[in-house]
């Protein structure tokens, strides 16, 4: 089963959808462009690791898709896990309660318990989408790793 977490967020859908699609650097990590449309690209790095994305799915303030198409991850004791990621799906799907509320349904799919990189990686998004990013929009400061 692909890792997944819910976190509710004080701040309208539009908020929480621009800082995925606009803002990655503030919560998660070193990235290279912002991203508008499907089709459109982002790298996203920590140190000597990379992770490629394409956006596949672009519904503003409602669902974003970013599909892994390149990958280079590096983690001491973890042999590997370089490409593991190539082919999975982060998807980031927003539902608006409120004006003030919005709950972020985040899966990523392919990231299962029998990938090597599982036990580092799913700790790590649920640091990053249920803090990092949620402070982010919450209060303009997030804890992305930044080299």
């Amino acid at each position: 089963m692909s890792y997944t977490t819910s976190v509710s967020i004080e701040a309208s859908s539009e908020a929480v959808f621009n800082a995925i699609a606009q803002s990655v650097q503030e919560w998660w990590g070193n990235t290279n462009s912002a991203v508008s449309k499907s089709g459109d690209e982002f790298t996203t790095s920590f140190d000597k690791t990379f992770w490629k994305f394409e956006i596949s799915e672009f519904e503003p303030n409602s669902k974003i898709v970013w599909q892994c198409i390149d990958a280079k991850h590096i983690h001491t004791g973890y042999d590997g896990i370089e490409k593991e990621w190539i082919g999975t799906k982060v998807e980031w799907n927003l539902e608006e309660k409120s004006q003030n509320e919005t709950i972020l349904n985040f899966t990523h799919s392919g990231l299962v318990p029998e990938l090597n990189c599982y036990e580092i990686c799913w700790p790590a998004w649920e640091r990053f989408v249920t803090e990092s990013l949620k402070s982010f929009v919450e209060f303009g400061k997030g804890m992305p790793y930044l080299s």
